[in-house]
């Protein structure tokens, strides 16, 4: 009644006039308000033959002219009427990947390292926005501020409509009239930063550090992405790593391991001395406990180095050394394949006295297998303290 014609004689009154009445012609009318909530304007003007598959303002821009902007959508909606957000006010920038190579030792007691990373910072001069300070911003002329378009479709099965963001601005609603000089409007600087992360003990090849913050600054001043450092480990031939326990190969001849003896062995602590018990088969582990790799994140709780024995029994021995090695079968019952037959050496009887006359009697066996393995220990010690270059001479 405000602004019916007959009442209302001030200029824009008629067409203010014809304007609600389209409106109230569409709200009293189930169907149309349907179509019009479904496709807005567009969707009344396909009704009438009118084009579609056009870009359009968000249909419930007449609502808020008649109802607010409390009452532009439905409940649950965001006042679009879409189910969806205007637009993105916050943007968290993107995160960034390192990747790094650790020395052995490194990975198993932890160290710092430094390194220089270039990443997006937002601009110190317009914070961010991408505007030159002091410029005014212009609402975008395709979404009318909305930051949202909708395009709608006529097709053989009826009208489809698709809401997306506006092409033109973003989803910002508002477009820079004037560009920063320092980031060409970007918001955003590529910078080269000197980083620097602690790698914990107990690291191992793909585990992956974060470091947070210091990723791609966010778009329009939002915060910034992480950094997720990926960490490779060197390997080093003497020593290999199962979880947080350390695993060794060690060689030693076949004289060593029936006498025993003591190896020199490399360990991350640096060279020891490992014990060689007498006896000690081909296969046999010898540990080393709390010599491994600490456990990530608990370094009190430490793993054991293992090392596992490699017997060298050699293909040639010298003469001297294989009459010994002979007599020490026969006297353990192994069968030994000869090339040429010897003959055994015969032990001296021994003769005692008694009352009735002398007695010979055979040497005692201990006696015997006794002298053979101090022969063998005596052969073995002259192995250790040169004789390598008489067997050479003599092969």
């Amino acid at each position: 009644m405000e602004y019916h014609p007959d009442v209302n004689k001030e200029p824009g009154a008629t067409e203010k006039f014809k304007e609600i009445s389209a409106a109230y012609e569409v709200l009293s009318d189930d169907k149309k308000r349907a179509l019009y909530d479904r496709y807005g304007e567009d969707g009344m003007k396909s009704a009438v033959g009118g084009q579609a598959g056009s870009y359009t303002t968000n249909p419930f821009d007449l609502f808020e002219a008649f109802f607010g902007p409390s009452m532009g959508g439905f409940p649950g909606m965001d006042g679009s009427g879409f189910g969806m957000p205007r637009r993105s006010t916050v943007t968290k920038g993107e995160d960034l990947r390192y990747d790094m190579t650790l020395e052995f030792s490194a990975a198993i007691f932890g160290t710092e390292k430094e390194f220089e990373l270039s990443h997006l910072e937002t601009c110190e001069v317009c914070d961010g926005t991408g505007a030159k300070v002091g410029s005014k911003m212009r609402i975008c002329s395709t979404c009318g501020g909305r930051g949202q378009v909708m395009r709608t479709e006529q097709t053989p099965f009826g009208m489809f409509s698709q809401v997306s963001v506006c092409p033109n601005c973003g989803g910002n609603g508002e477009m820079i009239s004037e560009f920063c000089r320092k980031c060409s409007g970007a918001g955003r600087i590529r910078v080269k930063k000197d980083i620097k992360v602690k790698i914990p003990p107990g690291v191992s090849k793909g585990s992956i550090l974060r470091v947070a913050g210091e990723g791609d600054a966010g778009p329009k001043g939002g915060p910034p992405g992480d950094l997720y450092v990926y960490l490779d480990i060197e390997e080093i031939p003497e020593i290999q790593r199962e979880g947080i326990n350390l695993s060794s190969t060690v060689s030693i001849s076949y004289l060593d391991a029936i006498l025993g003896t003591i190896v020199k062995a490399k360990t991350v602590e640096g060279t020891t001395e490992l014990q060689i018990p007498p006896g000690t088969q081909p296969g046999d582990v010898l540990v080393l406990a709390r010599k491994g790799a600490p456990k990530l994140n608990r370094p009190s709780i430490r793993g054991d180095h293992l090392f596992t024995i490699k017997v060298s029994i050699p293909k040639r021995v010298s003469t001297k050394e294989r009459e010994l090695l002979e007599e020490l079968a026969s006297l353990v019952n192994t069968p030994v394949n000869r090339t040429k037959t010897r003959p055994k050496v015969q032990q001296p009887a021994q003769t005692t006295e008694s009352e009735s006359g002398s007695i010979t009697q055979k040497p005692d066996e201990s006696e015997v297998q006794n002298d053979l393995w101090k022969q063998l220990k005596d052969f073995a010690g002259s192995v250790a303290n040169g004789a390598l270059k008489w067997f050479k001479d003599n092969l």
